[in-house]
């Protein structure tokens, strides 16, 4: 005799499941929802340490680098925004001189460091690799910041092993680094980079840094999830996971939620995102306050990277569908085997029009109808 769910447990994992599903504008079409990542979420954006800053953080970052943020938003509508984010309990914003070539330090200055400089967590970067552009950059920074530090300051972009020599050598700006934070102009110092290369293996043996912001998303395409993460815990660094969305290249198969959802199920401290408004600043609020998710524990996350990865469509039968579908469900691992139930017709896409089921009753016997058991 078969073993049947109860009702009253589907109707709890499958609340929890539905209460996921966020905003429209941040999700793509035809993207599917992911599980909550617990009975449980918090009712505030949860704070993490920013490794060796020892400074609490929002798990979310309010990104300085969008459109929207330098070129696309009025002011009046901008401050709006920025209000928005720090009621939602967003603490850390991140901005650059070549960010709209100085427009998002300025626009920063006029609606963010006026009112809420003792409450955020401010980071801006230079492109700068020589000890004189460094401290040029600095002065420019805080001046149209409106501010007379920086929580942290971040050598940009090193990608290549010239930017390392260049910032290592006798008039190389790594030395300004280390002067500002030890005159406390910046409280701590840090480096961004895109891909592990020979360039951000160098950097992370030569550069005595607080914080690290790197690519970090589904697709692992730049070998730092794998490479980067322990040695960067090892050191009890800050880890600023940017382009969760591949500046919105993976978005289409996989939904922007669940790409930051995978990203924020890893040890990183916060997901920086470029906020194109008031639809995804909320969204991205509520997925982190969902509980973490490990990517080795639920075999979903490995599926989503399979699909950001090869494109595979929703009516794709390969071989990595076939393997999650035929795993059997989880039953006794609290709720985990009923949100998995729903995944399995939601992530995989089985030939089933959810909009037309009425209650999660409907929707467990539609499963068990296509042999989901």
């Amino acid at each position: 005799m078969k073993k049947r769910i109860s009702r009253r447990r589907f109707i709890q994992a499958a609340t929890i499941t539905t209460s996921a599903a966020v905003i429209p504008a941040f999700a793509a079409a035809g993207a599917s929802p992911v599980p909550s990542r617990s009975a449980t979420r918090s009712d505030v954006l949860p704070k993490r340490k920013l490794g060796r800053t020892n400074r609490m953080v929002s798990c979310i970052g309010f990104g300085g680098g969008s459109r929207y943020t330098n070129w696309v938003a009025p002011d009046e509508i901008l401050q709006k925004h920025i209000d928005h984010a720090i009621k939602l309990g967003i603490t850390y914003f991140d901005s650059a001189r070549s960010y709209g070539n100085g427009l998002s330090e300025e626009r920063y200055g006029k609606f963010l460091t006026p009112k809420y400089r003792n409450q955020i967590f401010l980071n801006s970067k230079t492109g700068e690799r020589t000890y004189d552009g460094v401290m040029r950059d600095i002065e420019k920074s805080l001046s149209l910041l409106k501010t007379d530090y920086l929580d942290l300051y971040c050598m940009h972009a090193i990608d290549k092993v010239e930017d390392v020599d260049t910032l290592l050598s006798q008039t190389g700006g790594y030395k300004a680094f280390i002067k500002l934070r030890n005159e406390g102009v910046v409280k701590n110092i840090g480096f961004s980079f895109h891909k592990w290369n020979d360039a951000s293996q160098k950097s992370f043996r030569e550069f005595d840094v607080d914080a690290i912001m790197c690519v970090i998303n589904a697709a692992k395409s730049n070998g730092n999830e794998d490479n980067l993460i322990p040695l960067a815990l090892e050191r009890n660094l800050g880890i600023i996971a940017i382009k969760i969305m591949g500046q919105n290249a993976l978005i289409g198969n996989v939904s922007g939620n669940d790409l930051l959802r995978f990203t924020l199920s890893l040890p990183v401290t916060l997901a920086n995102i470029g906020m194109d408004g008031f639809a995804p600043l909320e969204s991205c609020v509520e997925i982190g306050k969902e509980q973490v998710i490990s990517s080795r524990k639920y075999p979903w996350m490995r599926l989503m990277k399979h699909k950001v990865r090869s494109r595979c469509s929703s009516s794709c039968r390969c071989s990595v569908k076939q393997e999650y579908l035929s795993r059997p469900l989880r039953r006794n691992s609290q709720d985990v085997s009923l949100r998995e139930l729903i995944i399995r017709v939601t992530l995989i896409a089985l030939p089933l029009n959810l909009s037309r089921l009425r209650t999660m009753e409907e929707l467990m016997n539609a499963c068990l109808s296509l042999g989901i058991r």
